[in-house]
């Protein structure tokens, strides 16, 4: 009886959420999904989710989340989820996180799959460029978090940082060289140089984001989700 009353409720509610957005004028946020999910657990892994749903895709090494401590209209407290919850929430799935900065503030981390990191540092290109920022040697996953962490302490946001998030190396090289010539158009980074093959990556992220959060949006549970590979 309550295996039924379950999936009952869970054929409800994704009913509910396909009949609230049915109008998929822009992509969905955690903010149009979150009252789907209202159990304190679900709600911090919906957030999660949406905020990270490239990583989850598995298209993106990293996604850097800011976690305001400010309550929600409903009155709960993201920051006060994560705190409560997030080492729970994480366990036995496809994210790790790095905490960077956690202070009354907020909280700021660097949400990754440890994979895809770890085969990013390993390109020459990453390994020589963190190398000549100083970074801790050999450049491993756990030597490169540590200095991640140090070098966010004394630069508000570091440009190597791009590294980490998965964005072209010409783009990162340009944003920290200072080059002049950034391409004018709208992405999440700077682009330097010919856009096209940037572009494509950036839409690439795009697209998956969106196949996440529309997975949400079909009711999807998000903790199956965080536990997808």
């Amino acid at each position: 009886m309550k295996h039924n009353q379950q999936k009952c409720c869970h054929s409800e509610r994704q009913q509910t959420i396909q009949h609230k957005m049915r109008k998929p004028q822009r992509d969905l946020t955690w903010v149009d999904l979150v009252a789907f999910y209202p159990a304190p657990q679900e709600c911090l892994e919906t957030f999660l989710v949406a905020s990270a749903a490239e990583v989850v895709a598995g298209v993106k090494p990293a996604n850097l989340i800011r976690i305001i401590n400010r309550a929600l209209p409903c009155g709960r407290s993201v920051f006060n989820l994560w705190h409560e919850y997030g080492a729970d929430v994480l366990a036995g799935t496809v994210l790790s996180a790095l905490t960077i900065k956690d202070d009354e503030h907020g909280v700021l981390l660097l949400l990754y799959r440890p994979e895809l990191l770890e085969k990013r540092l390993q390109s020459r290109t990453m390994q020589s460029f963190l190398r000549q920022r100083g970074y801790q040697m050999p450049v491993t996953l756990e030597n490169s978090l540590l200095s991640l962490v140090k070098s966010f302490a004394e630069n508000e946001t570091p440009d190597e940082v791009g590294f980490f998030l998965g964005y072209p190396a010409k783009d990162v090289k340009g944003f920290c060289n200072g080059e002049a010539t950034a391409w004018n158009g709208r992405c999440l980074w700077r682009i330097y140089g010919p856009p096209g093959r940037s572009l494509k990556l950036y839409q690439h992220f795009c697209d998956k984001r969106r196949v996440v959060t529309n997975r949400l949006a079909a009711g999807i549970a998000p903790r199956l989700l965080l536990k997808a590979a």
